[in-house]
């Protein structure tokens, strides 16, 4: 029961992973674009300088790449959220259901869900050890 719990959490667990990878990649396109603003034109000067000169056309070129990592990846986390939903939406006790979507789409703590459903830490734990053990993953 302990390797299914785990082969269960690691499918659920998907869509964090890919929302963690996309704030990743956002957080990089932040910085290109940064980089694009404070761009500088060429110093000609006497003494030569060592490294290669990034050019704002490779930047515009580094923009467009990951724009284009960032809409694949959504839209594969599109995909897994809604498998998800599924697996989550078969669960009988709504409270269960509640806890895994909270905890695995919403990506909140037992702590922040606790205090937003009004139950104890302890009771969260429980209905999410519940949830666990309920859900049915498709089969692959």
């Amino acid at each position: 029961m302990k390797e299914e719990n785990q082969v269960k959490k690691s499918y659920l667990k998907r869509y964090r992973r890919y929302q963690q990878k996309i704030k990743r990649l956002e957080e990089k396109l932040l910085e290109i674009d940064n980089r694009i603003t404070g761009i500088k034109s060429v110093e000609i000067k006497d003494m030569p300088s060592g490294g290669q000169t990034v050019t704002i056309e490779d930047l515009f070129v580094q923009k467009e790449e990951t724009k284009k990592r960032i809409k694949n990846l959504t839209d594969i986390n599109k995909q897994n959220r809604l498998e998800i939903y599924h697996c989550i939406d078969q669960l009988e006790d709504d409270r269960s259901a509640e806890v895994l979507e909270c905890f695995f789409i919403d990506s909140m703590t037992f702590e922040e869900i606790a205090d937003m459903k009004h139950y104890s830490v302890r009771h969260i734990v429980s209905l999410y050890a519940q949830g666990l053990d309920n859900v049915k993953l498709p089969i692959s």
